[in-house]
């Protein structure tokens, strides 16, 4: 055969038998399409696959990187996916496609790995640990690579619905003034949360300070109308007295002189049927020169029911001075106990506690008590504070030893030093009020004297 009538044909099987018989190669499966040297395709058919490639090429990394943005959470998105330009993403995956397009079958097959060694390949790149941690495959929250197709809006983290960036920092998509506006009234709330306790704790303040002084004008001005009550008392009970100061005794120090030289002086008349009128209860009346005590003397069934009344039987926080219930007015071995009040202005028996002084005892020795049918003296003796018990309000003495031994016991513990004789042959009188100034449980300041009668 001439060299011009060879032709040559490489489906020819058994011309490539022929022509690897030598080489080693006798154990090969010709039976398998895949293991025969590709044919090579007609150029119709290589335009054709080109075509598909680059279609495919297109549609496939415009679907997965669709995809890839709407899984992407937006705290884990990568900021190079969020700034890829669409595209240059869209432009290398088309020239990527006509390349692979444009290659032969044989070049393709040469190219492609063995199916081992991708396997191979992709199991250690699955076991090797990425530089950022571990990753997460795309479509489960992980980052995807694959471009975005070009035209499509992006919807990463940091963009709005028209494919604008969002101002750094805010992922909401607000403007700044938004977020200046909502940051100043989050202020507001916080300022005006702390400023709650404190708010309540004025209004807790101002309301007591209300209170504490609606309470303390209420005192003060019980304490003006019950003076007010006692005074007009007075005025009308003792008006004789002005009239007996006029044809009498004309100035004051005279006054004075003849209450020092006569024993028998009586510095007021009492109206007892005036004051019997108003209050039956009426047993004397009490009367100290130079000061407020200048008041009504009763006596009911009980030691407590005069402690909130007035004279006139009405409520009054002064009270009314009071006899003890068991105290009998004429008898020398009786301790006659007068309870008063010790109010804050100096009211009824406030002024008595004045005798812790020396010199207050030097400017008042004597006060004065009237009945409706005896006038006394009280020559003041001793002045003590002690505690509210039996021991120190005696009521009466079984002898005169034992009313001696009192009136001893009473004038070495005086607060003062008495200008009186002590004898037993006069009525004790004690007047006894309450004490703030003492340490002592339930403390009292009694003052006492001697009942001397006025012929």
């Amino acid at each position: 055969m001439k060299d011009d009538d060879f032709h040559f044909d490489p489906d020819d099987e058994d011309f490539w038998k022929d022509a690897f018989a030598d080489s080693g190669l006798e154990d090969i499966d010709w039976s398998q399409e895949e293991s025969y040297p590709p044919r090579r395709a007609s150029r119709a058919q290589q335009e054709q696959s080109s075509r598909q490639s680059s279609r495919s090429s297109r549609e496939q990394p415009s679907r997965q990187g669709s995809r890839s943005t709407r899984e992407q959470p937006s705290r884990q998105g990568s900021r190079s996916t969020r700034e890829q330009p669409s595209r240059q993403s869209s432009r290398s995956s088309r020239e990527q496609a006509s390349r692979q397009g444009s290659r032969s079958p044989q070049e393709q097959a040469r190219r492609q790995p063995p199916r081992s060694s991708q396997e191979g390949s992709q199991a250690s790149r699955s076991r090797a640990p990425s530089s950022g941690g571990s990753r997460r495959p795309a479509g489960q929250g992980g980052q995807s690579s694959r471009p975005r197709a070009s035209g499509q809006p992006s919807r990463a983290a940091g963009y709005d619905q028209r494919g604008q960036r969002r101002p750094q920092g805010d992922r909401s998509g607000r403007s700044y003034e938004d977020q200046a506006r909502s940051r100043s009234y989050n202020s507001r709330r916080r300022r005006q949360r702390r400023n709650v306790p404190l708010i309540v704790l004025a209004v807790v303040l101002a309301v007591g300070m209300v209170v504490a002084g609606w309470q303390l004008i209420s005192i003060l001005l019980n304490y003006q109308r019950d003076r007010s009550a006692y005074n007009d008392l007075a005025a009308n009970a003792i008006s004789a007295l002005a009239e007996t100061e006029d044809e009498t005794v004309t100035d004051t120090t005279e006054a004075q002189e003849t209450e020092e030289s006569d024993s028998s002086y009586v510095p007021i008349i009492v109206d007892w049927e005036y004051l019997e009128s108003i209050n039956t209860d009426i047993v004397g009346w009490l009367y100290c020169p130079d000061t407020v005590i200048n008041y009504p003397v009763v006596q009911a069934s009980d030691n407590e029911y005069y402690l909130k009344r007035g004279f006139n039987g009405e409520s009054n926080t002064s009270g009314t001075l009071f006899a003890d219930v068991s105290s009998v007015m004429g008898i020398n071995m009786c301790n006659f106990i007068v309870y008063g009040h010790n109010m804050k202005d100096g009211s009824m028996l406030g002024t008595i506690e004045g005798y812790v002084d020396q010199s207050y005892y030097e400017e008042h020795p004597v006060m004065y008590y009237l009945t409706p049918t005896e006038t006394y003296r009280i020559d003041l003796i001793a002045a003590h504070i002690v505690e509210s018990t039996l021991d120190n309000y005696p009521g009466y003495f079984d002898s005169t030893t034992d009313y001696q031994t009192y009136l001893n016991k009473i004038t070495s513990a005086s607060l003062f030093a008495t200008n009186a004789t002590v004898s037993t042959d006069y009525q004790l009188i004690t007047l006894s009020t309450c004490d703030y100034s003492s340490s002592y449980n339930d403390p009292r300041f009694l003052l006492h004297g001697l009942l001397v009668p006025i012929e």
